[in-house]
């Protein structure tokens, strides 16, 4: 919590500065629960007495860490930002299908060709590719999958890539 300059201070003037540290005294908790509930908080700064508002108060939020914090007026949501190993694997099988893609394109493929389509390379690529097989192949046409460090079925094109950080090798012909 923070004083409001602006309405604060034409009530104490040279004392403003005294006011802004009666108000970051006190217990932020308190006084932003007597602000929304209408009740405010008194200071007495200067000789002069003033219970506060919510106009009177900056209400400012940090967010605990691992956590975005957004506000809309007295509404306020938490994001947890922390990315589970689930979270993980699926976003690398999105950016696995982003990756088919552009190898789609890169071979002269048209947008509904189905294809045949191998993938090779690290480990951790390969486990998401392996959980979200139904969406690769739903997502790039596949007509058939192979996912794994063996030789792949013959091929028309090849394609090395990276995602975050790590080795993919894409491999497809037109079905």
């Amino acid at each position: 919590m923070k004083a409001n300059y602006r309405t604060l201070g034409p009530l104490f003037g040279k004392d403003m500065p005294l006011a802004a540290d009666a108000i970051a005294a006190l217990d932020p908790a308190r006084l932003a629960a007597a602000v929304r509930d209408g009740a405010g908080i008194g200071i007495a700064v200067g000789g002069r007495e003033h219970t506060l508002t919510a106009q009177d108060v900056l209400l400012t939020m940090r967010a605990p860490e691992g956590y975005s914090v957004e506000r809309d007026g007295a509404h306020a949501v938490a994001l947890d930002l922390t990315i589970d190993d689930s979270l993980l694997r699926e976003g690398r099988s999105r950016e696995i299908v982003h990756a088919v893609q552009n190898a789609r394109k890169s071979a002269g493929l048209e947008v509904e060709d189905r294809i045949e389509l191998a993938l090779a390379g690290e480990q951790a690529l390969l486990d998401a590719a392996r959980e979200h097989e139904t969406y690769l192949g739903r997502e790039t046409l596949a007509t058939s999958l192979a996912i794994g460090d063996g030789d792949p079925p013959a091929t028309d094109y090849r394609e090395q890539s990276k995602i975050d950080g790590l080795q993919l090798t894409i491999s497809l012909r037109r079905a």
